[in-house]
């Protein structure tokens, strides 16, 4: 991938990297904006179903907070081109509009929601917790796989699980 990430790639760049010839991404595909949808709408559900089946539901509120930030972590690690590709495409100015793309904010969402149920507590506004949780996540990860952070996987869902709970 370009130094610059997906929206800094030219189209022929984007078909060397998958394998395939300009033209064969065009009659696929409108433009690259299209593509780059695509493609983030395929990543972004592979997460979201990672982080259905990592959230307990049996679980009590503050728990399945715990499971959606290790999940995260967890998808981080083990899919780290796919968890990399998300955060970079999410930053695109197609992708800031889409309202098709299932994104994991949902869940988070969700789970605050049975917090403020079962916890009597208030989010205003809900969505700036969940965009600080999963930025903090996304920035624990990225420092853990450039190495600036020396923590193992346990250390980190432990860091972070700690860190969401104390922005919520």
């Amino acid at each position: 991938m370009s130094d610059l990430g997906v929206k800094g790639m030219t189209v022929r760049e984007l078909a060397r990297e998958v394998g395939v010839t300009e033209g064969a991404l065009y009659r696929h595909f409108p433009s690259k904006e299209a593509l780059v949808e695509e493609l983030f709408a395929g990543e972004a559900a592979r997460l979201h179903g990672w982080l259905a089946h990592s959230l307990r539901q049996d679980a009590g509120a503050w728990e399945q907070l715990d499971s959606l930030v290790e999940g995260f972590i967890e998808y981080g690690i083990r899919e780290t081109e796919s968890f990399r590709l998300i955060l970079d495409l999410h930053q695109t100015e197609t992708m800031k509009g889409g309202q098709r793309v299932r994104l994991p904010r949902e869940q988070f969402l969700s789970v605050l929601t049975h917090l403020e149920r079962t916890e009597r507590l208030r989010f205003n506004p809900p969505l700036a917790t969940v965009l600080m949780i999963v930025g903090m996540i996304s920035r624990l990860g990225a420092g853990a796989r450039t190495g600036v952070v020396k923590l193992t996987r346990d250390e980190q869902v432990a860091m972070a699980c700690r860190v969401a709970r104390a922005i919520v």
